[in-house]
């Protein structure tokens, strides 16, 4: 069988225009945070407010677990766990697809931060460096798992229900990320939807770069 379903490409390549329009709206945030005010937004201190954490609780315990999970490091041990996993069962292309998804959504990541320079939110109960805006952490669990999800979904040998798994299963992790970086007071939502929007839309991008234009991810073998 085929490791990339031909009915699935349609689909990847119809949300890329979304995904060019999440990173338009994630500029003018920036821009905004940047030229006008960097101060929190309303719904920042609303969130803020109802999800800070006690140091010693069970879950500051999970907080500080996905805080320490979700670091580059961290994700760049899952991903290259995920992409030999991948090589291993023969789809060289999706593996490279998730490889360049974190690439991507490092660079811009990388970049925004350097650009928009947000200062971090007062009083966080957990040690973090450089400027918040956007959340790396956020990113970095978006883009790995929504990458793989669609590993998932484009798989032509895949039962439906094990697609939507992959989806719920990817959706969870990056909601559970955006939650610890803000219940941790090390970012304000904002900061996390914008990763987490950022990506999703490395993910879909990485995805039609390596698999757009083919109707397989597993390598062919000859003879």
């Amino acid at each position: 069988m085929s490791g990339t379903s031909v009915s699935a490409a349609p689909a990847v390549r119809a949300a890329v225009p979304f995904a060019f329009l999440g990173l338009g709206a994630i500029v003018a945030v920036g821009a905004y945070l940047r030229f006008v005010s960097s101060s929190a937004f309303g719904i920042d201190l609303w969130w803020g407010g109802i999800v800070r954490l006690t140091r010693g609780s069970a879950p500051y315990a999970v907080a500080v677990f996905c805080a320490e999970v979700g670091t580059a490091v961290g994700v760049a041990a899952l991903g290259a766990v995920a992409m030999a996993l991948l090589f291993a069962t023969r789809r060289p292309r999706d593996a490279a697809a998730v490889g360049t998804s974190l690439l991507i959504g490092v660079a811009g990541s990388e970049l925004l931060k350097s650009l928009v320079l947000r200062p971090r939110p007062e009083h966080a109960i957990y040690s973090a460096h450089g400027s918040s805006f956007p959340s790396g952490h956020s990113m970095g669990a978006a883009a790995l798992a929504c990458s793989l999800a669609l590993v998932v979904h484009c798989s032509d040998d895949v039962a439906a229900r094990t697609r939507r798994l992959a989806w719920m299963v990817a959706a969870a992790w990056a909601l559970l990320m955006m939650w610890s970086r803000t219940a941790l007071g090390v970012h304000w939502l904002s900061d996390t939807i914008c990763g987490a929007l950022l990506g999703v839309a490395a993910a879909l991008l990485g995805r039609r770069i390596w698999t757009g234009r083919g109707p397989s991810g597993r390598a062919r073998t000859v003879g």
